[in-house]
């Protein structure tokens, strides 16, 4: 069976590339873009069907929120899981206003992003995932 794909749309490049890591030593495959403009491009290639996109909201060029409208608008993609990730907290009904799924605040820990993930992704596998805060 193949991996569920996760593209992780971060300009950060350390923080962009820990997150990979991570996700991929939790059985996940992953798509790494350092910007919006990229992760569009890489998207719509459908070299990997997204199984969920984390997205940074501030991003230079063009930020989080063009980006999650261009996807929207996309009929192959508008129903593709999104997290934002954020320095600033966003409110769960302004979200799933604007189309997105869930939020991290950064900065998280590892273990809330594979909690969000696996959630989304992998609904009954959430349930054994429980966050130890």
């Amino acid at each position: 069976m193949p991996r569920p794909t996760v593209y992780v749309v971060e300009d950060q490049q350390d923080l962009r590339e820990s997150i990979c890591e991570e996700l991929e030593r939790s059985g996940y495959s992953t798509v790494g873009a350092p910007q919006g403009d990229r992760a569009l491009t890489l998207l719509r290639k459908k070299a990997a069907h997204p199984a969920l996109i984390l997205l940074d909201l501030m991003m230079p060029e063009k930020d989080g929120w063009e980006v999650v409208a261009e996807l929207k608008a996309d009929k192959a993609l508008r129903d593709v899981p999104i997290v934002l990730m954020s320095a600033m907290s966003q409110t769960a009904g302004s979200l799933r206003a604007q189309g997105v799924d869930a939020s991290l605040t950064k900065p998280f820990t590892m273990e809330k992003l594979l909690f969000v993930v696996t959630r989304l992704v992998e609904p009954g596998k959430a349930n054994g995932a429980r966050s130890r805060h």
